[in-house]
């Protein structure tokens, strides 16, 4: 008796003339979600409008929203090109988010000019007019229920907060897909899992005066959010440590994550406890530290969070936990504006918001300290790096500080090995930092809460500055960081499903599957993952000017031999003394907001010709052009040279894209192009300057 209902008192949002009742009910009775297996749909709403983002006018796409035990998903009635991503994932169509991914959920009067906050576990009201989600990457997708069926728009949203926000770490899909996995992991990738794993970083890195020790794995573990495996120093006993561990905050006594050949190593520590017999204890494990020195040279240590006994924190230290979760929600509310109003309006006030937030002071003050611990193992000294239950910032800064001092780390396949290391392997809270459920509890509290924060966010940050100070010096790009943030909201994989090792190994003895998320061609073709690699990258090259080495005391011969030599074991963790070390700037003034990450979804601020991702493609038709003409030089003779017909290579057109490329909607015919011929020029270019030498052709 409703039919007449469903479809008059209708406020169009469609700029198309709109289709006669029966056909428009037709087909939107017939579109479907692509469904994973064991994928079900548990909320649908006909007749849905999407919304246009900061549009002008009223606009939109009309379809069916569909909610999964998986994913959010919207169906349009008619698809174009101009649906699609650059990057396209075989898990995930253009319009679907993660239940992971979901953010806030505000309820709109059909628009988005109107809304209120809809909190989990809250009553729901009668009739849903519209919903917005706000992403945990800063997406916004706002729907509207004007013309769908009565009812249609609370299902929606009752199914989206109770399977968005699940009580249960088990209720998470994750646990629920059944589908075969096979893996296909780089064989270069360490995924620090059993102790032969730990013992291969310390040969890679030649550290003898440090051991391995399993205590962790047994009755008698005292850092239950790490592994079982652990390096300390050889003259420190297992009993010592238990004795120890009871005085530092979580049982996170010092211990190492990289070391260099002449002494130097890096270790991480959580904060003392007061106690009586504190600073006894960590004295006692200091000077073992102090024995692994080949010199005896005292360590260094260096208070993240600030040293309460030295008389309070720097200006400089790192906040706690709840101020970073409010500097990076700031950020958030700068970057997702619901209305093309609001958007100018946050426009006029950008420098004064984004400084508000304090958010590039806490990363210029990360690329600090990590700036600080690569000069004190630069000059041989030993780090100890020490806050709170040393699972956070400890790990932010350990990871910087290895991705100035090592060259692997900055390869793909070192920066995977690196997250393994010091995020996944000791035990950073991932549910925790994330807003999940944490394994074995069945209702959030409020402490839990208050943890949330986006600490791996500010180390991808960090990363991205660094790659921006020194582009030549990685191997991976902006793109291939920003991919890694959100697949750490996709909890179909493992590797940021849980808070340590011992949930997973839990979970894995109830018949889990794990996939980590470094098997990319689960999820990107091979065009897709061209666009990880960096066409500047040079193994070989050295990463900071001659010109600004001078106070070395090296003359250049030996200057440009002792940073070849250390380039060239890039890819087996060679780290000589200064080798291949680059210097971070740390000040406020040298660090930029990442406007991919952050700012990829506002349309207004995207533009064709522009973006990194354009002169990404452009650098890879270089290179093969680099190719062809070494591959010609090699075949001729320093003789013959003179017959050569000398007809040139043709220039290299510059591919038409745009800034935020591969995240923004639209045709990329002609930078597809360009990275379907990327996808098998994966060479490393040491090579290329190789075989243009004089020396090396053929007589």
């Amino acid at each position: 008796m409703n039919e007449k209902k469903l479809f008059h008192n209708f406020k169009s949002y469609i700029n198309d003339s709109p289709l006669n009742n029966g056909d428009k009910n037709g087909s939107i009775q017939e579109l479907k979600p692509k469904l994973l297996n064991g994928e079900l749909v548990v909320g649908a709403a006909h007749s849905a409008v999407l919304l246009t983002p900061l549009s002008e006018r009223d606009g939109g796409r009309l379809g069916s929203l569909f909610v999964t035990n998986y994913k959010l998903s919207f169906v349009p009635i008619e698809t174009s090109h101009y649906d699609e991503y650059g990057q396209k994932n075989h898990l995930l169509g253009t319009f679907d988010v993660p239940l992971t991914g979901v953010g806030a959920l505000w309820l709109t009067d059909g628009g988005p000019q109107r809304r209120r906050r809809l909190l989990p576990y809250a009553d729901m009201p009668g009739k849903v007019k519209g919903l917005q989600v706000i992403c945990k990457n800063m997406k916004v997708m706002t729907f509207s229920f004007a013309n769908s069926p009565i009812g249609n728009g609370r299902k929606v949203a009752m199914a989206l907060v109770h399977h968005a926000f699940p009580k249960r770490h088990d209720l998470l899909f994750a646990f629920e897909y059944r589908e075969p996995y096979y893996p296909t992991l780089p064989p270069d990738l360490n995924m620090f899992q059993r102790p032969g794993d730990w013992k291969r970083e310390l040969e890679r890195c030649e550290c003898p005066h440090w051991r391995i020790t399993c205590i962790n794995g047994t009755s008698d573990a005292f850092m239950l959010t790490a592994g079982e495996t652990l390096i300390v120093p050889s003259s420190v006993l297992d009993y010592n440590l238990m004795e120890s561990a009871r005085h530092f905050r979580s049982g996170r006594v010092p211990i190492w994550v990289w070391g260099r050949p002449e002494g130097a190593a890096l270790l991480r520590s959580g904060e003392l406890l007061q106690t009586e017999q504190s600073a006894t204890a960590e004295s006692v494990l200091l000077e073992q530290v102090r024995r692994s020195h080949p010199k005896l040279t005292p360590p260094h240590v260096i208070y993240l969070c600030g040293n309460s006994a030295a008389g309070g924190p720097s200006p400089a230290h790192l906040p706690p936990l709840q101020t970073l979760h409010a500097s990076h929600r700031k950020l958030a509310e700068l970057c997702t504006p619901t209305t093309l109003g609001n958007f100018w309006l946050q426009d006029s006030q950008y420098y004064s918001i984004l400084d508000s937030s304090r958010w590039l002071r806490y990363v210029a003050n990360c690329l600090a300290f990590a700036e600080e611990a690569a000069a004190h193992l630069d000059n041989n000294v030993t780090v100890v790096l020490q806050e709170g239950d040393g699972v956070d910032y400890s790990a932010v800064v350990s990871c910087l500080t290895q991705l100035l001092v090592d060259p692997h780390c900055r390869t793909i396949a070192g920066f995977q090995s690196l997250v393994q290391k010091e995020w996944v392997a000791l035990g950073h809270p991932f549910c925790d930092r994330l807003g999940l459920p944490r394994p074995g509890q069945s209702k959030e509290s409020s402490a839990q809460l208050a943890q949330c924060a986006p600490v791996f966010l500010l180390f991808l940050d960090c990363a991205w500055q660094l790659l921006q100070q020194r582009p030549a010096a990685f191997q991976y790009t902006d793109t291939y960081l920003v991919t890694l943030w959100d697949c750490a909201h996709n909890h179909l994989f493992d590797t940021f499903l849980f808070n340590c090792p011992r949930d997973r190994d839990l979970a894995v003895s109830k018949n889990f599957v794990a996939r980590p998320v470094w098997d990319w061609g689960e999820q990107f073709s091979e065009q897709d993952q061209a666009l990880f690699y960096n066409p500047l990258f040079t193994p070989d090259r050295p990463a900071v000017p001659p010109s600004h080495n001078t106070h070395i005391g090296q003359g250049a011969t030996g200057w440009r031999n002792s940073r070849t030599e250390a380039w060239q074991g890039a890819g087996a963790g060679q780290s000589g003394r200064g080798a291949g070390r680059l210097r971070a700037c740390g000040s406020v003034g040298a660090v930029e907001l990442w406007a991919l990450c952050y700012e990829r979804w506002l349309p207004p601020l995207d533009a064709p010709h522009a973006g990194r991702a354009h002169f990404h493609a452009y650098h890879w038709r270089l290179r093969a052009q680099i190719q062809q003409l070494s591959e010609k030089l090699s075949s001729l003779s320093i003789m013959n040279n003179r017959l050569w017909s000398g007809e040139e290579v043709p220039e290299v057109p510059v591919p038409v894209g745009s800034r935020f490329f591969p995240f923004s909607l639209g045709r990329h015919e002609d930078l597809a192009r360009n990275l379907d011929s990327m996808q098998v020029s994966l060479i490393d270019a040491s090579q290329l300057l190789d075989s243009q030498s004089l020396l090396n052709a053929p007589d």
